[in-house]
This record gives C-alpha cells, structure tokens and sequence, in this order.
C-alpha cells in the first residue's frame, strides 16, 4: 500500500485500515521518508487511541530517522504533552518550530506546551504569533484568553475574546470564555450576558448552564441559579461541577450546608468531589464528633476503595539509602497556604537526594504556579488526566514516595490514590484530618495537631516528625508593623482575617462573650467574601442574637495580600475562630505584630492557632477554656501601653521561633520521609 493510500484511509475515519497500511509500509523495503511517515501515523493513530506509551515509541522511531522533520517532532512534542511531560514537550515543540517557523498548528501546539509547562508568558507570546500566523485561529484566541486569565490580566483576557467573537460571532465556546473571564475580573452582569448567549447559540452547553447558576448565585439570586445547576444536570448527569454548584448554593459551613450536599450524594453517591465537599463541611459544624467524623471518611474509602492490586511495579527498587524520587500531588500549586508552607520545603531539599516532581491538578494557575514549578525537578500538568492515566504516568515516572498535598480539598485526586501508584503514600499538607484511605501508609503531624490519643482517628500511622507540622516563610513583601491601633482609638479592636466558612455561629458566640466582657471594644471582621452585604447581614444578626449592637461590628473586604497584611495595623487583638482554627491567618497575625488569643479544639483542624502559638514564639496567647481566654483578653484589653510594646516585638519572635526554621523543618520533614521508606524497604520482600 501507497502512504497515501494509508493516509487516505485515515482521513475517512478508517483507522484500522489506515494503520494496517502503515505497517505493510514499514514491513516493505523503502526508503527511509516512508517508513518515517508510516511511523508517524501510527503515532498519531495510537495518541487517537490513549496509546501514549504506543504512541510515543512510534514518533520517536520516527524522529530517529529524519531529527529535524517538524511533522515529526510535532506528533512527539503532543505525545509528552498528552502525557502531562510538558517541560519535555516544550523541548521537543521549540525544535519542531524551528523547523518549520511559519506553521502555525506548531506554533500553537508550543503555546499548550508552554501552558502546561507553567512558562505562562512564552505561552502567550506564542498563541500572538500564532494569530499573526493565521489571523483568526480560534483556539489560539481561546488559549491565550486562558493563560491572561491565569496570570491575573483578566481584561486582556477579554479583550482578547471580545476580539475573537469579532472573527467567530457564532461560537459558544467563545462566548462561554468570556463569560468566564468577566466572572473573573468581577463583572457579573457581563459574564450573565456572555452565558446567556452561549446557551442561546448552543442550548446544550451544560457547562454554559453551570457558569451562569455560579454568577446567578454570586448576585444573590439562588432560586434562578438552582435552576441552572438542575438544567445543566437533565443535559449531562455526569457533569460533576453542576452538583457541586448545587451543594455550594448553602456555603456557611452550617449543618444546612451538610445536608445539602448529603441531598445532592442521595442522587449521586460515587461522586468524590461532593463526597470530599462534605467531609470538609463537616469540620465546620459545632458538635460534630470525632467518631462521628472517623466514620464519615470511613464511608469515603470504602465507596472510593480499589479492587485492583497495587499498581506499582512489584520489581520496584526497594534500596534505603539511594536518591528517592517523591512525587507531590496538589491543586494548589499557586497563591495559597502551601506557597508559605510547601514551597519552601520542596526548595530546601538536598538534591543530590530528593529528586521532586510536581503533579498539578490546579485548576487556576497563576503567577506563582511558575515558582512551585521551578523548585521541582519535573513538573506534570495532570488536570486532563484520568485516575488511571495519571496512575500510570507516575507509576512510569518511578515514584518511591507520593504525597498527597490537598486531602478532601478542592481538585485533590484521592480517588488516584486508592490505586497505588507508589510503594509509599503520604498525607500533608492542606487538609485537617485523616483521608480515610487504607492506601495512604502515612500522616504527617505533630504533637498539638494529633496527639498519641488520636490515633485511633487516622488510618494513616501518624508520624509527629517535628514540633509543628508546617513551617512558615514570611513573604517577602509584607509591610512594616503598624502602631497598636487602641493607642489612637482609645479603646480595643478584636477581629478575625480569617475565612468567612469560619464565621459560624459558635466563633460568634466566642467573641460575643469577649465582647461583652470588654464593652467598649469593637470587632472587625475582613476578607474579600465579605463584600456580599446578605453575607454581611447573616454576620450581624449572629452577633445580635449574642447581645452585641450592629454598630460593634466592622466589616473589611481585603485586597491584595500585601494590602490585606497592612491592614492589621487596624485590629490590635485576633480572636480565634471554632470549631476549625485560623492557620495561616495566625502566622500572618504574628508576622504583623497582632496577638493572637485561642482555645485548643478535640481535633486537628480546631488545633492550628495553639499549635502556631506555642511554636511561634506567642505561647500565652493558647488559652486552657473561654473563660481564660476572655481573662486574657480583658487583661490585654486593660494595658494599651502593654499591648504596644508587645506588638512591637511579635514579629522577630515569631522569625526567630522554631515555626520560621526552616533548616530544622527541612531537616525533620527529609528526615521522616527517609524513616518511612527504609521501614517500607523492610517489608517490601513482603509483597
């Protein structure tokens, strides 16, 4: 058979024939063009098919016989790229397109490279080019809207789309993008409008339906939005983000929002992102039990459990002492604790043995995605990706260690988890409880966070590696400490920075009973969710409920975290939040010289603050019960010249405390990392 005959064949649809012509190709005696080209189908026959290992051997077979033919290096650089390699397709793509630098599809083919790769900025540098190129290529347009988004130019993004639809006033997918980068930049009327006329050029788009109930939810009107949501599910019942649009229209952190979303498992039970979004919630609920909680991500194993063996190679190298290679699987590599917490640890390893590599399931990369980037030896952008492909990509990636970073969280990938894809699995990072799973060996923690007597709360072994379970690096850009504000006023602020799921009634309650026993205080509450007046509203009739008068209370929306820092200079006290504790709010709170005062919870999540004070050189601020927290507060509350001094210095306590030690932290973390691989290498004869 002719190549073009194979080729022929291919085009129609016709894949079995066209790649029973590929091979009689290669099986002929010909020249070396023709059994490059065959090979290359066949790559590009077995990507079709989710070959990409298949795939990847055929197209680079062909690479071997002519190195710079662009057509072959393009199917290779798609290949790694399929295969969530980024950083090797974008090697492999800049020699296709030097090859042939006026073929546009390359060119784009570069810019996804680049995207995934985390090099945002070449990645829109070459979707423009791309343009320039083909004037009008929809998906470089698409594209480049999606990587302005990412960066935080979201009205270049627009402009962008807004041009594109001047080229393409038909397509829903266009307008469904703007849509999405209107949401982003806070237009809601725009991104209703831009939703609204996806769904009318394309009546079926489920995701349309979904984005426009979020926007119709934000703008306060739940009832329309519920209709979107159930829309977008009788259009596509598999459609995971239209229940999870549901399950969020009740988004307090109450029993209402538990409920919800256990309506919403009712219908659909084997969905994990719901399931995961309910064992969060959990956390938030006033008089939720351990045991209760145990059981709740007991049920998540074993609805989410594999039959299947581990899929790890059993001839996996089991040496204790060689250079390991530790995979992290996050959706938060970006603005986020894990920057302040993860980052530094992933940057202070010994490389000459740790080597690390990223699996990113972010959703909304942004400028500091590319920092989590640079700090891992490889990087994997597995958004696309399938449980069992990114299984296999780590299993082929040869990983001894994978640690999970985000637990039930938003874009975790548990459900990956359960098959095994490594001899060690490990829990840390973001998520405030065991995962349930039988397939993870090992929780990191610490003696506050998880006592001795938890144990029997986590499947996981704990660990307690070091004296707290994270280490905080300030950012680089935090301002200086302001005055105490009391010193001004003349009476005290309390206040809480933390996240408004956090405002339920028992941290009211808490606060209400300081409030009262400082009449003259007022209490701040900030963060941008706070720009919602109904939200607002729901705050206030909390503290009315408690005795405290509307005008007690302040509101701030945030800002940019540098803004957001300064503006403890307007609280001169923090109150903890229960029954989930302030984390990062706490190390920010120290860093900008504000006392933080605390109760210890029964568990994990309500343990933060008395963990990040007792470590982070604030050790009177973790009070034995309210009623001695309300005596400190008072006692602060009574010595505004006392409370300036002590604003003064919680600083470079707190730098100079073991929760700012780095070196130690990195130390202990490697160090634990290492005791649990020699044990697992003891029992590994075993499997």
């Amino acid at each position: 058979m002719r190549f073009d005959e194979a080729i022929a064949f291919y085009e129609s649809g016709d894949r079995t024939s066209a790649k029973a012509g590929a091979e009689s190709i290669l099986a002929a005696p010909s020249d070396r063009h023709q059994h490059g080209d065959a090979l290359n189908l066949l790559a590009v026959i077995a990507q079709d098919e989710g070959r990409q290992v298949d795939a990847e051997e055929f197209a680079r077979q062909a690479v071997a016989i002519a190195p710079a033919n662009a057509l072959y290096l393009n199917t290779l650089g798609n290949g790694l790229l399929a295969q969530g390699r980024s950083a090797e397709a974008v090697t492999v793509l800049v020699k296709a397109h030097k090859a042939a630098p006026t073929q546009a599809d390359i060119l784009f083919n570069l810019g996804n490279a680049e995207r995934q790769a985390g090099l945002l900025h070449e990645a829109v540098e070459s979707f423009r080019s791309t343009i320039t190129l083909r004037p009008g290529h929809i998906g470089a347009y698409n594209n480049m809207a999606l990587v302005l988004k990412s960066i935080g130019e979201v009205e270049s993004a627009a402009t962008v789309l807004i041009e594109a639809v001047a080229h393409a006033p038909k397509s829903a997918e266009l307008r469904f993008n703007l849509g999405n980068a209107f949401h982003m930049a806070g237009r809601l009327p725009a991104a209703e409008s831009a939703f609204r006329k996806a769904i009318e050029l394309l009546p079926g788009h489920a995701d349309a339906h979904v984005n426009l109930g979020v926007v119709l939810a934000e703008g306060g009107l739940k009832d329309k939005a519920d209709a979107c949501f159930r829309k977008a599910i009788s259009l596509n019942p598999n459609l995971a983000q239209a229940y999870v649009g549901l399950a969020d229209l009740v988004d307090d952190g109450s029993m209402d929002a538990v409920a919800h979303r256990r309506a919403v498992l009712a219908l659909r039970p084997e969905l994990a992102t719901i399931h995961s979004s309910l064992l969060m919630c959990l956390h938030y609920v006033p008089g939720m039990s351990r045991e209760a909680l145990f059981a709740a991500h007991q049920e998540f194993a074993g609805l989410h459990k594999s039959q299947a063996p581990p899929a790890f190679d059993p001839r996996h190298d089991f040496s204790p002492n060689r250079r390991l290679r530790v995979g992290f699987v996050s959706g938060d590599f970006r603005f986020h604790a894990m920057m302040f917490f993860a980052l530094p640890v992933i940057e202070a390893r010994d490389r000459a043995m740790w080597e690390i590599v990223c699996y990113s399931s972010t959703a909304k990369t942004d400028v500091y995605t590319p920092d989590f980037r640079a700090a891992a030896d490889h990087w994997r952008d597995v958004r696309g990706l399938s449980d069992s492909e990114l299984s296999q990509l780590i299993v082929r990636d040869r990983i001894d260690i994978l640690i999970d970073l985000s637990g039930h969280a938003p874009q975790n990938r548990l459900p990956m988890f359960a098959l095994r894809p490594a001899p060690l699995q490990v829990a840390w990072g973001d998520y405030v409880d065991t995962r349930g799973l039988d397939a993870i060996d090992v929780l990191l923690g610490d003696g506050v966070h998880t006592p001795a007597e938890d144990d029997r709360f986590y499947t996981e072994r704990v660990e307690r590696f070091a004296p707290d379970y994270i280490c905080y690096r300030p950012p680089s850009y935090a301002p200086p400490v302001a005055p105490a504000p009391c010193l001004a006023k003349g009476t005290v602020t309390f206040g809480t920075f933390s996240e408004v799921t956090k405002f339920g009634p028992a941290s009211v309650a808490q606060w209400a009973a300081v409030l009262k026993a400082v009449p003259t205080a007022r209490f701040l509450l900030n963060g941008y969710l706070l720009a919602d007046e109904a939200r607002q509203g729901r705050i206030v009739s909390l503290f009315m409920d408690q005795g405290i008068a509307a005008d007690r209370v302040i509101f701030k929306t945030g800002g940019l975290h540098a803004a957001f820092l300064a503006q403890y200079g307007e609280v001169d006290v923090i109150l903890d939040t229960t029954p989930y504790s302030g984390g990062l709010t706490t190390c920010e709170a120290l860093l900008m010289g504000v006392p933080v005062l605390t109760v210890a919870g029964d568990r994990f999540c309500g343990r933060h603050a008395a963990a990040h004070l007792a470590n982070g050189g604030y050790p009177e601020g973790v009070a034995a019960s309210l009623g001695e927290l309300i005596a400190k507060a008072r006692s602060l509350a009574a010595d505004p010249a006392g409370l300036a001094a002590l604003r003064e210095n919680l600083r470079d306590r707190l730098t100079a405390s073991r929760l700012c030690d780095l070196p130690a932290f990195a130390a202990n973390f490697y160090g634990a990392l290492r005791s649990a691989w020699v044990e697992r290498c003891s029992r590994a004869v075993c499997i």
